[in-house]
């Protein structure tokens, strides 16, 4: 592990300038996203055509897949980082 994994901002010292979100993140996410939806349409809503049900599911897809891709692809580094960033840009 690296002594100081952080950059920080020369104007401000206080905020982190390297604790951004990987891309692969939300590719992961979208490509989970996309296959739960498509089997969730060939196993059951080819079924019951229930529509409401189809957009409810979407929803909670959307940010369990967030989730999982985060939980996959981020580190307790970035996620303090960011945590830090936003404490920090709502004291100024």
């Amino acid at each position: 592990m690296d002594d100081k994994p952080y950059q920080f901002d020369p104007q401000n010292p206080r905020l982190v300038t390297n604790a951004e979100i990987p891309q692969t993140q939300y590719y992961l996410a979208g490509a989970l996203f996309l296959l739960s939806v498509r089997a969730y349409h060939r196993r059951v809503f080819r079924v019951d055509q229930n529509t409401l049900n189809l957009v409810l599911f979407s929803g909670a897809s959307s940010l369990a897949s967030y989730a999982w891709a985060n939980f996959f692809l981020s580190s307790g580094v970035l996620e303090a980082g960011q945590l830090n960033n936003q404490k920090e840009l709502q004291r100024a």
